[in-house]
């Protein structure tokens, strides 16, 4: 009975690091809902379907919970070193290259991603979106929101309501 424990304990500890090497939140904005949220894309996860057109699945994560991490903790531990690392190796955040922000605000945003990379914290949303860049042109695919206790998800399927979901670029 103990060997099947170990086993599957053994398991779980090498999947849980690859999964959460999997991901690589980039934190691309932020919105004054719901007390403030903070969005990411996943930059691993960038799907090119057509040469122009590109599928990014997008979260946003309220900023209190991304504040309310200890840094003690064991995961709080773990995203202060990979955010140390990322800054040892020269990493510059994506938005920084479209926003300016000063050192301190840069290594600000690598602790939110690298948050989003590893804690549990529950997204607020999720976007899949869909980018058509030759017409500067995008489309949400899939939805999910919660708040208030509740959550809305919604879909499209093969193209159809598209007028609805189409944003023009500004």
């Amino acid at each position: 009975m103990r060997k099947p424990l170990i086993v599957g304990a053994l398991a779980l500890a090498l999947i849980a690091p690859a999964r959460a090497a999997d991901v690589d939140w980039k934190m691309y904005g932020t919105a004054s809902i719901d007390g403030g949220v903070v969005c990411f894309y996943e930059g691993n996860g960038v799907v090119a379907p057509a040469s122009s057109t590109l599928r990014v699945w997008t979260k946003c994560l309220l900023q209190k919970d991304l504040d309310s991490i200890d840094f003690e903790s064991e995961i709080g531990k773990k995203i202060v070193d990979s955010g140390a690392q990322k800054v040892t190796k020269g990493y510059i955040p994506p938005i920084a290259l479209v926003e300016d922000m000063d050192y301190d605000q840069a290594i600000g945003v690598i602790q939110y991603e690298e948050t989003a990379n590893l804690s549990n914290i529950q997204p607020h949303a999720r976007f899949f979106y869909e980018l058509n860049c030759s017409e500067r042109m995008m489309r949400r695919l899939s939805t999910y929101v919660s708040g208030k206790g509740r959550s809305r998800t919604g879909r499209l399927a093969g193209g159809e309501g598209l007028q609805g979901s189409r944003y023009q670029w500004r």
